[in-house]
């Protein structure tokens, strides 16, 4: 059930924020190659191709997740090159952080916001302050589920550093929103 939250909440950030912009590219089971749609959308009347996006898995540390976490966890990346993590016990939290491009032609920032709180229900939204161009953690449940889950994400330039957070424990709001906001600073020093 997780891991099927979690990939939903990544279509639709990803969806959210155009990523793919040229249609099903990315559904055609190569999810791990964001190169070529990145330079498709890329504007290269100034020469240059767009950037690629950070791969986490690459950038982050076991141990720096884990710290971020609390618990010892486990790494593998994941489809549109999400770095997930997981711990032994599967209701303990478990997760993804990633990047996708936003622009205003496809909502920016805000479509981005949006698309997460399209998928949880009773939102409690977070802002974060000092953190990249502009950062969020929104909280809810997910398909009539009782645990709260967490997504959020951080504005750098064009792009978001995303963060999801599954669990099944009973952590609270404050102890998601913490976690959360750990990551999101990971990934702004660690790009």
């Amino acid at each position: 059930m997780k891991r099927a939250w979690l990939a939903g909440l990544m279509v639709v950030g990803a969806l959210a924020a155009g990523c793919g912009g040229d249609g099903d590219s990315n559904d055609a089971g190569d999810a791990g190659d964001n190169t070529s749609a990145a330079e498709s959308n890329g504007d290269d009347s100034e020469g240059t191709d767009a950037a690629e996006l950070p791969k986490f898995c690459d950038l982050l540390t076991t141990d720096q997740v884990a710290a971020a976490v609390g618990a010892a966890v486990t790494l593998v990346t994941g489809p549109f090159d999400a770095c997930e993590f997981d711990q032994e016990d599967p209701r303990a939290v478990s997760g993804s952080v990633g990047a996708v491009e936003v622009d205003t032609g496809n909502g920016g920032f805000e479509g981005y916001q949006s698309g997460i709180s399209a998928s949880l229900g009773n939102l409690t939204n977070h802002p974060i302050d000092g953190l990249g161009d502009d950062a969020f953690v929104t909280t809810g449940t997910f398909g009539g589920g009782e645990s709260l889950q967490t997504a959020g994400g951080v504005l750098v330039g064009g792009t978001v550093y995303t963060v999801n957070l599954s669990q099944a424990s009973g952590m609270t709001d404050g102890e998601l929103v913490a976690i959360a906001e750990k990551l999101l600073k990971l990934l702004v020093d660690a790009a």
